[in-house]
């Protein structure tokens, strides 16, 4: 940092009189810029507290004009004139106004330059924690990829907002869905469950839960496979998996898309049976592999997780975030906190994630063991917290009815050679939570040997 010393942090005081000027002579310029800027985001320390008095005096005396005599004296009841700069300095801010109008574009030179400072003094917090030998480095890293973010997307400035904004936005995307060119959310693929959430909507948390071997994992790759690793329409995928390897995951895939037992692609013989057909699937799934990131460190602290994925979406264009699953996400490695209080937090966080990111985050969850054995789960049967019920914007449980409990307490045993075929099981996709939308259940087929879902084919006339 030795070249930066002695050097002037990025200012433009002329734009910050020219401002405050614009105000004192056109109150109409207040508002349109209101909610560009605030008082940290002046350099010179009187302009700061002029604006300080220019909003306190908004709020307080909504029906008097804000001139040079109001202002003036409303510092002075409020004994804060002298920090301003005086009478004098505040008579000479409207002397230097290039033109009124101009407010908004000298209000933006403001906030870039107040960016750059803010910019400027998270460098030296790089330096100050890569020198700290009481600092826990991956939690800085963590704490200054955020402030990073916030700046990169200029979120630093919260103001309200009028609803009728929000109206002319709301009309847009109607529009563009109309004309086709834009998607209420993003497709998974499956049809049915489309037409229960209208595809995972950007900023939203959805969890999908079930017992242990379900196939959670299966149903959430499934989505990802139909999203990532198609011709037209493709988007790129986000994959954390925190108990299966990546190889694992891919191996899965394959057999999908192969239609070949996932079994035999471990067996020599059956590999030779079906090398063409091998080859040929991952052919096709090559084409599309960069649609599709994956991250399988395990217990992956969540710091990791929100770090990783602002660079798979500002970085990669990934458009949707999977975790498997929020039972494996190690909060911090010094916390303290009862295993609930930690999830909690967990899931308040990727709740967070998903609409700073404005991406979907879709989140796998272990339901309790007891449930879906003499009934089917429940919102209440989620493992560890409640939070995770309350923050999720969509909730989907998996139940699985081959697996009840007969009336002697045992699950009911097929028959081999009854002709039936075991590898294909219908598994009903209870809608149990969506705070925008219907709840409701359907089945899809879970083909266990390729592991994977599919949609149950409609007979004719129904």
């Amino acid at each position: 940092m030795a070249e930066n010393a002695g050097r002037i942090p990025p200012n433009d005081k002329a734009a910050e009189t020219a401002v405050l000027g614009a105000v004192l002579l056109r109150n109409k310029v207040l508002e349109d810029i209101y909610s560009l800027i605030t008082a940290e985001d002046f350099y010179v320390r009187a302009n700061a507290n002029i604006w300080k008095g220019i909003i306190a005096m908004r709020n307080e005396m909504p029906g008097v004009t804000i001139d040079l005599v109001s202002l003036t004296t409303f510092l002075t009841t409020k004994g804060t004139l002298a920090d301003c700069g005086g009478p004098s300095y505040i008579a000479s801010l409207t002397s230097t106004v290039p033109a009124t109008r101009n407010a908004t574009y000298f209000a933006q030179i403001i906030k870039n330059m107040s960016l750059k400072r803010q910019l400027l003094e998270l460098s030296v917090q790089v330096s100050d924690s890569a020198f700290d030998e009481t600092q826990d480095i991956k939690a800085s890293i963590d704490q200054i990829d955020q402030k990073l973010s916030a700046l990169s997307t200029n979120s630093s400035t919260m103001a309200y907002l009028p609803s009728g904004m929000f109206l002319q936005d709301l009309l847009t995307d109607i529009e563009a869905i109309e004309a086709g060119t834009k998607s209420p959310g993003l497709s998974t693929g499956f049809e049915t469950l489309d037409s229960y959430i209208g595809g995972f909507k950007p900023g939203e948390l959805t969890i999908i839960g079930a017992r242990p071997s379900v196939g959670k994992t299966a149903f959430a790759l499934s989505i990802a496979h139909n999203m990532a690793f198609k011709s037209s329409g493709a988007v790129k995928v986000g994959f954390f998996s925190l108990e299966m390897s990546g190889s694992a995951l891919m191996e899965r895939l394959l057999s999908r898309e192969s239609s070949i037992n996932s079994m035999d692609l471990r067996r020599d013989k059956s590999i030779k049976e079906n090398k063409q057909q091998i080859l040929d699937a991952i052919e096709r799934m090559y084409d599309y592999a960069g649609n599709l990131l994956i991250q399988d460190t395990p217990n992956i602290k969540l710091m990791e997780i929100r770090s990783q994925s602002r660079r798979m979406v500002h970085n990669d264009g990934v458009k949707i975030i999977f975790v498997d699953y929020i039972g494996l996400i190690e909060l911090d490695s010094s916390s303290a906190k009862p295993r609930h209080e930690q999830i909690s937090e967990i899931s308040r966080a990727l709740k967070s994630l998903a609409r700073e990111l404005q991406v979907p985050v879709v989140c796998l969850s272990q339901v309790n063991r007891e449930a879906g054995k003499d009934r089917p789960p429940i919102l209440a049967d989620l493992r560890e917290s409640g939070s995770i019920e309350q923050d999720a914007d969509i909730v989907m449980l998996l139940d699985d009815p081959s697996k009840r409990l007969d009336e002697n307490n045992k699950i009911e045993q097929y028959n081999e050679e009854d002709g039936i075929d075991r590898s294909v099981k219908p598994i009903k996709i209870i809608i149990a939570k969506q705070r925008n939308g219907k709840v409701g259940a359907f089945n899809m087929n879970f083909r266990s040997n390729y592991v994977s879902f599919v949609e149950i084919e409609k007979r004719p006339g129904l």
